[in-house]
């Protein structure tokens, strides 16, 4: 039988070890660790899962070297300066290679970053911070300039955690040289302005760079594998750019065995939706700077970014664009990946739609979830699947995802399910996505979710089918999963029914339901927002009309960074503003003022946000003993909300 992916499936040898594929699973860092920065149980379950899904390499993330001057993730990163850490760390590479993959381990230091507030630490303090040169940060922290003492302390703090590492059973590292971080700091022109040997020309600024390098070679031999991630460019004025990425990639690759190329610095929130490519990108975008920086070495070279498709994972092989495709928000989404594309099932992959939840959470609760993987993080809860103790009838109300959730967890666990959908057919509010091109992903989780309830013979599906108590009482089911859903809000503002209005909904019927060239949107929140991007992109002049005193304040803070440069790129957005009648020819409202302003616009689009059927609830849960409400129907949210609160209630049965 022929391998559909024969590029992707193509055994690469990297130093004294053999890759079994092109897929390596890229750093992930798993914030679930011990108050002393140790791995947890359900720190070791969340890589081994990812080695079991058929990935070549899992790569352990965000190690750091010396927590006194570099740890930059308070609370995030594995201390791994910690001699104690040892048999917690060879747990997990042990668990790696059980699965036939090679376990890799990120080296980290966060130089000026280390111990001081920043973007990915913002309530650290009582560090001293040291960096290049001497400068004052904009929030008033003080760096101190690294002198060659430092520099060959903290290279001997690399060789000491390369031989731990070895030690410990990881068989290659890679080291965190891009987005910002501390050997960024030496390579880029922007921060690196020392009058010594470590600057001013490409090959100065490489030296602090090789000085680690070499000393790691000595402390881990010849043939260990060096895998080195770097910004191919910095993005932003006064960094350097693609020509200057070759040229470090050039100078460093004698040290290395694999270039890692990513792009950006995370400091600088513009470059934060290209270092980790938001839903407004196309899938595969940095990939550009791979394929130029791969013509100008002799090692291996691996892009990442945004990267789902195993289509384009095989085109990006075959083509010669780079010898291995760097996974992290995609093995996450689904472990199975690679697994699922090596037996030629693309369809049957769960892909990521870059909502960046998996991040957003991170800063303030130092949690790790998937919007659409329940399981992630909670794998060693779940290493045995659990079958229920009595088997069940049990309907779900409501064919949106997490009514499809429900079913497909209660499914599986061996329940026999009836899901009733009211309409024809199957996705709720998911279907208003189907026509946004850069929603695609969230149309496809639905679509996904359609194609493994079909695999199931013990669930029903009925479209056409609202559930009532009289339905209820018909089917009489040991339990009832409610997942109606909510509505759009409907705001008592004259004219709000007129014929140029839209909801929602209608976009569950096209990309411009009847849309003129000049929009108003009442309602900043996420969903007008991304209303707005997707009417400007379509070539509307578009208007944002929001009480408040900004916009997208409940989008998660990651795709918010990614989503405000796109309405920046020509939507108008009126804040304070209040909408106060809507007119044939226009929308008026109040601004901040107080005076009346007149918008013309062919068509008003209402965003005022949804309200659950709290009614219609109300009159299920009077209708069966045991009826539990999960996603929209409870409370308004996200996918990640209902999805979630879909697999657990279902495991609840």
């Amino acid at each position: 039988m022929s391998i559909r992916y024969p590029h992707l499936f193509t055994p690469l040898k990297v130093g004294n070890v053999t890759l079994k594929n092109r897929i390596m699973a890229a750093p992930m860092s798993i914030p679930e660790l011990t108050e002393d920065y140790f791995p947890t149980p359900a720190t070791v379950g969340f890589y081994e899962t990812r080695a079991k899904g058929g990935a070549a390499s899992v790569t352990v993330g965000d190690c750091v070297v010396h927590r006194e001057t570099g740890m930059a993730h308070a609370g995030l990163q594995i201390a791994f300066d910690d001699p104690r850490i040892a048999r917690d760390m060879a747990r997990i590479a042990q668990a790696i290679k059980w699965h036939d993959c090679i376990p890799g381990i990120e080296l980290a230091h966060g130089g000026m970053f280390g111990g001081v507030p920043c973007l990915a630490n913002p309530a650290a303090k009582g560090k001293q911070s040291y960096g290049p040169v001497d400068f004052v940060m904009e929030n008033g922290i003080v760096v101190k300039a690294m002198d060659e003492d430092m520099m060959h302390k903290i290279a001997q703090a690399f060789a000491d955690a390369a031989k731990r590492a070895k030690m410990c059973g990881f068989e290659m590292i890679i080291f965190h040289g891009g987005h910002g971080w501390m050997f960024n700091q030496f390579l880029s022109p922007y921060t690196n302005r020392r009058t010594d040997k470590y600057s001013g020309s490409t090959e100065n600024r490489c030296r602090f760079p090789i000085l680690i390098l070499k000393a790691v070679r000595e402390a881990v031999g010849p043939g260990f594998p060096l895998d080195f991630r770097m910004s191919g460019s910095e993005l932003f004025e006064g960094g350097y750019g693609i020509d200057e990425g070759c040229r470090i990639a050039e100078i460093l690759q004698d040290y290395l065995d694999i270039i890692h190329v990513s792009v950006g610095n995370h400091e600088r929130l513009e470059t934060f939706p290209r270092t980790h490519p938001t839903l407004f990108l196309p899938h595969g975008v940095n990939v550009e700077f791979a394929a130029e920086i791969k013509k100008h070495v002799k090692i291996p070279v691996a892009t990442l970014g945004g990267i789902s498709d195993p289509d384009m994972a095989e085109e990006i092989i075959a083509s010669g664009k780079a010898d291995i495709v760097c996974m992290a928000r995609a093995l996450i989404a689904d472990p199975e990946w690679p697994n699922k594309a090596r037996a030629g099932q693309p369809d049957e992959i769960r892909r990521c739609m870059r909502c960046l939840s998996c991040l957003s959470i991170v800063p303030t609760t130092h949690l790790h979830r998937c919007a659409l993987n329940p399981e992630s993080a909670k794998e060693s809860s779940f290493r045995v699947s659990p079958f229920p103790f009595k088997k069940k009838k049990v309907l779900v109300a409501g064919g949106g995802p997490g009514g499809m959730q429900a079913a497909l967890t209660a499914g599986r666990r061996g329940h026999t399910v009836i899901l009733c959908e009211a309409s024809g057919s199957l996705g709720g509010q998911i279907l208003c996505e189907r026509f946004v091109p850069f929603k695609d992903d969230y149309f496809a989780f639905s679509q996904w979710l359609i194609r493994q309830l079909a695999k199931l013979p013990n669930v029903e599906v009925r479209l056409n089918t609202k559930v009532d108590p009289e339905l209820v009482n018909i089917l009489a089911p040991d339990v009832l999963l409610c997942a109606i859903g909510a509505e759009p809000i409907v705001p008592p503002i004259p004219g709000i029914d007129g014929e140029n209005v839209r909801f929602i909904h209608d976009l569950k019927k096209a990309a411009d339901p009847g849309v003129g060239k000049n929009v108003a949107i009442i309602g900043g929140g996420l969903v007008g927002c991304e209303t707005a991007v997707h009417f400007h992109r379509l070539g509307k002049n578009v208007t944002i009309v929001e009480m408040l005193e900004d916009v997208a304040i409940d989008a998660p803070f990651f795709h918010r960074a990614g989503l405000m440069p796109e309405l920046e790129k020509g939507v108008r957005r009126l804040t304070n503003t209040k909408a106060k009648e809507i007119r044939p020819d226009g929308l008026l409202c109040a601004g901040p003022d107080g005076k009346e302003l007149f918008l013309p616009a062919d068509t008003v689009f209402c965003a005022a946000g949804m309200r659950s059927r709290t009614e219609e609830l109300s009159a299920l849960r009077a209708a069966v003993p045991d009826c539990r409400a999960l996603g929209d129907c409870t409370k308004p949210g996200r996918v990640l909300d209902a999805v979630h609160s879909a697999y657990m209630i279902a495991l609840d049965l």
